[in-house]
């Protein structure tokens, strides 16, 4: 009688979280002009837990949750941009602006996602949230360096 052919295992491979392009041109584009960091507020919502990965997508935000919100900073220019910051101003009781550490160039193109969370946030309809991106540099258009939403956080 012949042999069965034996059942193939299969197991996982490693999870990775980088990206390879596939075909089209691998040489770097030609840098001329300015950088453009544009700064867009993806989603608001609250954190489940103090975890950045158990953000909720809400226009309420649940009594005692963490307002939250993610947004993007894109290079939407053509040369590499200088180091740049972000504020965030947050409705808080003492109306706080948090300022972030100097943060990577980025190549034109290049973006960086955030999640920022934050706590003793007011109660209340219409609480508004803004992003001001400082490029530190030229910048080709200073328009698109804010982005705000408005959020309801739910209190006793």
């Amino acid at each position: 009688t012949p042999a069965k052919p034996a059942t193939p295992v299969t197991t996982p491979g490693q999870q990775t979280s980088s990206a390879t392009q596939i075909g089209g041109s691998t040489g770097s584009p030609t840098l001329y002009g300015q950088a453009d960091l544009a700064v867009n507020i993806d989603r608001i919502g609250y954190l489940a837990t103090t975890s950045a990965e158990s953000f909720v997508a809400s226009s309420t935000v649940p009594n005692g949750s963490r307002p939250a919100i993610v947004f993007t900073v894109k290079n939407v220019g053509t040369n590499v941009s200088a180091p740049w910051s972000f504020t965030a101003t947050i409705p808080t009781a003492t109306s706080y602006v948090y300022t972030a550490p100097l943060q990577q160039a980025l190549r034109p193109g290049e973006s960086i996602q955030f999640t920022l969370g934050f706590d003793q946030a007011n109660k209340g309809s219409n609480q508004k949230i803004s992003i001001h991106v400082n490029p530190n540099g030229a910048d080709a258009a200073a328009a698109n360096n804010d982005s705000f939403a408005t959020l309801t956080i739910l209190g006793n």
